[in-house]
């Protein structure tokens, strides 16, 4: 169980949209309080869901997650897993593609005289949604931050983490320990900027402000990547399964 907890925590606490929308806010007025903000949405999550799965659901979510786990070693789900695979690889090469659009369109020359505008390339629907959210997480205020810490931790991390403790059998105040270690874990990439403010609050800005403005200036590649990691992370378990 505890192999199992803490490599599906530290796997969440360095995950790069998590740690990404952390660096964004750490770029805005008043970091501390959006990432205090981040990381209560976070906590929220961890104890709702883990009290109420080890406490008032127990005998449910056991009955739940034995099907869940018979249902995910089927062949369907491999085959499901090994399409959603190729679905991922798909949503990333367009993302690439943009991307060396977008840097040859850096470098494009002026406008000649008479040239029809129509044809020089503009801005993709995908970049002008990136676009906007990207404008509306760095606008809003605490709530939205709080908002975002409730849905990125809400994901299969944390309940394959339960599925763990609930079938090791532990005494009860083990499992309530194994989900905590967990959350607190999975949180890193709020916890880590946070502390790193409160103790040297120049020098955090400093940093995270550099690091921003190479993450926004690369921001497609990176996208790109870790989609296409995920496609292949896909592919390659249900190609297990199969």
């Amino acid at each position: 169980m505890w192999g199992t907890v803490l490599a599906l925590a530290l796997y969440a606490g360095v995950d790069p949209v998590r740690v990404g929308i952390s660096v964004l806010l750490c770029s805005r007025p008043r970091p501390v309080v959006h990432l205090v903000a981040l990381w209560l949405g976070g906590v929220v999550v961890g104890v709702v869901v883990g009290l109420a799965v080890l406490f008032g659901l127990h005998d449910f979510a056991l009955v739940v997650m034995h099907r869940v786990q018979l249902a995910a070693n089927s062949s369907t789900v491999g085959i499901i897993q090994i399409a959603m695979g190729v679905l991922a690889l798909l949503v990333a090469a367009p993302i690439a593609v943009g991307f060396s659009a977008r840097q040859r369109a850096a470098v494009a020359p002026a406008a000649v005289p008479g040239e029809d505008p129509s044809r020089r390339a503009g801005p993709t629907a995908l970049s002008r949604l990136s676009t906007r959210a990207l404008d509306a997480l760095q606008a809003g205020p605490p709530w939205v931050s709080f908002l975002i810490g409730v849905g990125l931790t809400t994901d299969f991390r944390y309940l394959a983490a339960l599925i763990a403790i609930l079938a090791s059998g532990t005494a009860l105040g083990t499992q309530v320990s194994a989900a905590a270690i967990y959350t607190v874990l999975g949180l890193a990439f709020a916890e880590i900027p946070l502390a790193s403010h409160l103790a040297a609050p120049a020098q955090t800005h400093a940093v995270m402000s550099r690091l921003h403005d190479w993450v926004k200036a690369r921001w497609r590649p990176v996208l790109g990547v870790v989609v296409a990691s995920l496609g292949v992370l896909l592919m390659t378990t249900g190609m297990g399964h199969v």
